[in-house]
């Protein structure tokens, strides 16, 4: 756990340091990086006028110190704000490393075992496929539940809906699993989304707040919240899948 969360912080290091808008920042080591951060701007400009990503942002550190960041396009085209380092960004499937680090944070507090089945602590979990319940906890982490997949409708969006898992709930009970648990790899979002639901109802807690408070705060990460409150908030955002 202790190496889970230190290659934890190491990712939001990089994601939530607040970084100057002037490209390189410690010319000392310029050129230690140069091929870096022309690959970053290559590739970077490549995918936005690819049409394959609107905008983004990229940061070298190291040893703790930041190196360079350089931020390419618009975070708001309409305002016509570019990306800087004040731009929030949605990190998608990123947001799983938050999702199994809360998993493992109850388990280390003895409230969660991986290899208990789901249905030890969501008994509305069911399926018309009988091997449901052999689905356990650290399948929905590895990806080896058997879940059908994803659950895109009415849950991806600018407004939070609040029926959401209840939305995954039900499309889970109305379908079969497509593989035998455990048995093979398939990339399934919803299998994170149970795992939050586990946390939630462990934890007695709302999941952002128990993130908030398990590990937001510790780690000072006051720029990191659910996108929709940001937005809220008027700060810039940017949107991807």
């Amino acid at each position: 756990m202790k190496l889970l969360m230190r290659c934890l912080l190491l990712v939001l290091l990089l994601s939530s340091t607040v970084f100057s808008s002037d490209g390189i920042i410690n010319p000392e080591i310029d050129s230690c990086y140069e091929k870096a951060v022309i690959t970053a701007r290559k590739e970077s400009w490549k995918r936005i006028n690819s049409g394959g990503a609107g905008s983004g942002s990229v940061a070298i550190m190291e040893n703790g110190e930041l190196v360079y960041f350089e931020g390419f396009a618009m975070a708001d085209r309409e305002k016509s704000l570019r990306v800087d380092e004040e731009t929030v960004f949605n990190i998608a499937s990123v947001s799983k490393v938050f999702a199994a680090t809360a998993i493992m944070l109850l388990v280390d507090e003895g409230k969660i075992d991986l290899d208990e089945p789901v249905t030890r602590y969501l008994t509305e979990f069911k399926s018309p496929d009988p091997r449901y319940r052999e689905v356990t906890v650290r399948m929905l982490l590895n990806h080896t539940s058997g879940l059908a997949g994803s659950t895109l409708a009415n849950t991806f969006g600018y407004v939070y809906n609040q029926d959401a898992n209840k939305v995954i709930m039900e499309n889970i009970s109305n379908s079969n699993l497509i593989h035998d648990p455990g048995s093979v790899a398939v990339y399934c979002n919803d299998g994170f989304a149970l795992a939050e639901m586990i946390v939630e109802r462990v934890s007695g807690t709302n999941y952002i707040d128990f993130l908030s408070k398990g590990i937001f705060e510790p780690l000072n990460m006051d720029k990191t919240d659910m996108t929709t409150e940001a937005f809220e908030k008027g700060v810039p955002v940017v949107f991807f899948s």
